[in-house]
């Protein structure tokens, strides 16, 4: 994977504040119009990763994808460039057209989850137990 850039850009709803992926439609939370661009650092959490053996016909084997939480909750589904990462791994991530592509990022340890914070959706943490 070529150098990530350390920005990616999102939209903001005029309406409900909500980020989301730019896209040429509306806002997928309220339906509103206005939106303003705005900036995330290229890091993300990985909440589940799998690899396709046999993917669809164009594709490369194997195809692995990664879902990635951006800062602010942004969600996306990237293809993974290198070894499949581990659930809780953090990722780079850049845009490419249409696709998003994601690789590792070893010293990304600004976005780890802090003391007190839940664990990420599908995290395996051993001493995680859930309140009574």
């Amino acid at each position: 994977m070529s150098a990530p850039s350390e920005l990616l850009e999102l939209f903001r709803c005029g309406s409900c504040q909500v980020s989301y992926l730019p896209t040429d439609g509306p806002c997928p939370h309220c339906g509103a119009t206005a939106r303003e661009r705005h900036t995330v650092p290229a890091l993300g959490t990985v909440l589940a990763a799998t690899e396709l053996l046999s993917p669809a016909t164009g594709w490369p084997s194997p195809h692995r994808l990664a879902l990635v939480e951006l800062p602010g909750s942004v969600r996306l589904l990237a293809i993974v460039e290198g070894e499949l990462p581990s659930v809780g791994a953090v990722v780079s991530v850049r845009r490419d057209g249409a696709i998003y592509r994601a690789g590792s990022e070893p010293a990304a340890a600004g976005i780890e989850r802090g003391e007190g914070e839940s664990p990420r959706v599908g995290a395996t943490d051993p001493s995680f137990e859930p309140p009574r």
